[in-house]
């Protein structure tokens, strides 16, 4: 008997400490089910029920809105990781007030720049391609040609050509994205003080080197009525303050030549004019910066470039952030038009053991790259930023903007 329990304790003791070691250093085998798919009716009829923007006392003099296209939380959440570690600070971590942002258009979950920026520049909710107009192709007064109006400096800035679909919706009415003469035409006869990106082939014709279908030259036109720079170093030049100024950098989009100034750069120069014109009598001025690049290096699934992409954003937001903690008067706002790529970030290993290590990986089930419907975050600095909190709808940002500059109660007046 006492031999029987030796050898049953001994066998019971091995079985014990092989489970543990198995446990520990090598996975279980276990079959993993399917993922369910379920189809589901989503109701598109009923209306955006558009949040109650608080009114704000002291008013914006000023709006920098920065938006880094297709940057969600886990774009993110990866960068701070990949830069310090979890607990580094990076400047999105800065903002006192921040919140999420509803992205879906009119009539699809799954938003694209064109009727996303159209929220955000018009507060309208379009569909998927339209570019400044209304589901029924009617052109929406956006916020640039309001304040216009008004007396205000305004500046356009993206890394992808100036034509592209997010700062082609603070400039253009067409319903399609991919006009990209007619977008071109539209910010050649809009109003807009000072432009800066690529994008100069869309402004001139093909049999002059460009991109153009026709054989409008806008490029000559520019020359001859504004200011055209091409180069890095032209932003150190000075320009007569009642006079636009296009700096068309490349011919499609930035790629980082040493001719190319950096967005750090153009919003530098977009702040060194604004303040400039601000002191010879305009009443403020409202700046668009688009890191573009983000959203196509996530397209892509490109893990590095997204990272370099995501390095020159965050430039700018503490550069931004340290502008708007200087001037009272000036409202920043930091936002994304969708997510892309469906980054997500898992663990190593399937008990969550800490590991040191983390997975990251692009996730869109109909193949490479798509945007996602997920929300992104917004984050917000200065007069008005109260309204930036919690779960926003993305044309909630507009009348947000707008009450924070109290757009409705200003006379007309002229910029110059």
């Amino acid at each position: 008997m006492k031999s029987f329990l030796k050898y049953f304790l001994t066998a019971f003791i091995t079985m014990a400490a092989t489970a543990y070691l198995i446990n520990l250093y090598a996975p279980f085998l276990f079959e993993v089910p399917k993922k369910d798919k379920e189809l589901i009716k989503i109701d598109f009829e009923s209306k955006v029920t558009n949040r109650n923007i608080q009114p704000v006392t002291n008013k914006a003099k000023n709006i920098i809105f920065l938006i880094g296209d297709g940057m969600g939380s886990n774009h993110i959440t990866s960068y701070r990781v990949m830069k310090g570690g979890p607990n580094h600070i990076t400047a999105f971590d800065k903002f006192p007030i921040s919140g999420l942002v509803k992205t879906h258009a009119l009539n699809t979950l799954i938003t694209d720049s064109a009727a996303s920026a159209t929220a955000f520049s018009s507060g309208v909710k379009t569909i998927n391609r339209y570019v400044g107009v209304n589901p029924e192709k009617i052109p929406v007064k956006n916020i640039l040609e309001m304040l216009n109006e008004k007396g205000y400096f305004s500046s356009l800035v993206a890394t992808s050509e100036i034509t592209h679909a997010t700062p082609a919706a603070f400039a253009a009415h067409v319903d399609s994205r991919y006009e990209k003469d007619k977008i071109a035409t539209a910010i050649f006869d809009s109003k807009i003080n000072l432009i800066l990106g690529g994008g100069k082939g869309y402004f001139y014709p093909k049999s002059k080197g460009g991109f153009r279908e026709d054989e409008e030259d806008l490029i000559s036109k520019i020359k001859n009525q504004y200011n055209l720079i091409e180069t890095k170093e032209a932003l150190n030049l000075e320009f007569p303050l009642s006079s636009r100024i296009f700096g068309l950098f490349a011919e499609d989009e930035l790629v980082r030549k040493e001719s190319e100034p950096s967005l750090l750069d153009m919003f530098k120069f977009v702040h060194k004019k604004s303040l400039e014109h601000i002191a010879n009598g305009c009443r403020g001025y409202f700046a668009l910066i688009e890191g573009s690049m983000i959203d196509w290096r996530s397209h892509d699934n490109d893990f590095q470039s997204f990272l370099i992409e995501m390095a020159e954003f965050e430039e700018v937001v503490d550069d931004a952030l340290e502008v708007a903690k200087q001037n009272s008067d000036t409202l920043l706002i930091v936002t994304a038009d969708h997510e892309t790529g469906g980054l997500l970030i898992e663990p190593t290993d399937v008990r969550y053991r800490p590991t040191g290590k983390m997975n990251v990986s692009w996730n869109t089930g109909i193949g490479i790259g798509s945007h996602t419907g997920g929300m992104v975050p917004v984050f917000a600095f200065g007069p008005g930023s109260e309204n930036f909190s919690g779960i926003m709808d993305n044309t909630d940002i507009f009348f947000a903007m707008k009450e924070a500059l109290g757009i409705d109660s200003l006379e007309n007046a002229s910029c110059l």
